[in-house]
């Protein structure tokens, strides 16, 4: 295992899509987790008719946008605008549904909601 994965502080966005039928109802899931694997918090939400590909694609840039608008108090948020000045990159890496198994879940949980519903969980659902 790569040993950045284990810095103090590192968040990761554990991210999938869900269609039932190709093109079918179509979901995405997101689960939060600390750099202790710790679940933060979970998405999910329904997209409507769509392809399993264009699933995938909405569960990333979903990610992307909540680490975006990650709601935080004034002074959090303060201290987090600094040090995303001094972040180079972001890591994207695949993973196999066996080990993302709870994204997994969540975007087929978001299949039964309608389009452009969400629910969100902090902690573990």
């Amino acid at each position: 295992m790569n040993n950045w994965f284990w810095y103090s502080g590192f968040i990761m966005f554990c991210c999938d899509g869900a269609s039932i039928g190709n093109p079918g109802i179509s979901a995405f899931g997101i689960v939060i987790r600390d750099h202790l694997s710790q679940v933060l918090g979970v998405i999910t939400g329904g997209i409507g008719i769509a392809t399993n590909y264009i699933a995938e694609v909405y569960a990333v840039i979903s990610a992307v946008e909540l680490a975006v608008e990650w709601k935080m108090p004034w002074f959090v948020k303060k201290r987090w605008q600094k040090a995303m000045k001094h972040i180079q990159s972001i890591i994207f890496l695949h993973s196999y549904r066996e080990t993302n198994f709870a994204a997994d879940t969540a975007a087929k949980k978001g299949a039964r909601l309608a389009v452009g519903q969400r629910q969100i969980y902090h902690g573990r659902p």
